[in-house]
């Protein structure tokens, strides 16, 4: 199984790194290949000050707990991403999120899962047809 992380999943486990999401994260022996856009990380440091302040830690230890999470997924350049799934993905994200067009992209692309706390998101792409999401307690309960 193929998971695309959205970076509020990234997020969120940074600012609970004992949590669920961080321990499907960077859990080694997880059955599933993680996978997230390079774009990822641009959000993240855009939200650096504000990780920071909600994990209660400082700017080191919060860099610390993410350089365990990527290094426990593969980072994907969307510039491989084919055209065909980037018209789709826009399609599919009209009038919810236009930012995590490349999140759904991706999961075109790889036939993954997008795994997102995006709840919005998740309902939008569900009554366009687009089924390839999964939830937090799902993946806890199907991979660990």
């Amino acid at each position: 199984m193929i998971v695309i992380v959205d970076a509020n999943i990234i997020f969120s486990a940074l600012i609970t790194p004992n949590g669920k999401l961080a321990q499907i994260l960077t859990h080694p022996n997880l059955s599933a290949k993680r996978i997230s856009c390079y774009y990822a990380t641009v959000e993240l440091f855009k939200h650096q000050s504000k990780i920071v302040k909600c994990s209660h830690k400082s700017l080191d230890e919060v860099i610390a707990d993410l350089y365990d999470i990527l290094t426990s997924m593969q980072l994907y350049n969307e510039a491989l991403i084919e055209m065909e799934h980037w018209k789709e993905a826009e399609r599919l994200t009209a009038g919810v999120d236009s930012f995590d067009i490349s999140y759904v992209a991706l999961a075109l692309q790889t036939g993954g899962m997008l795994w997102t706390g995006d709840k919005k998101l998740v309902d939008h792409l569900h009554k366009m047809g687009f089924k390839q999401t999964v939830g937090t307690a799902e993946l806890f309960n199907k991979l660990l």
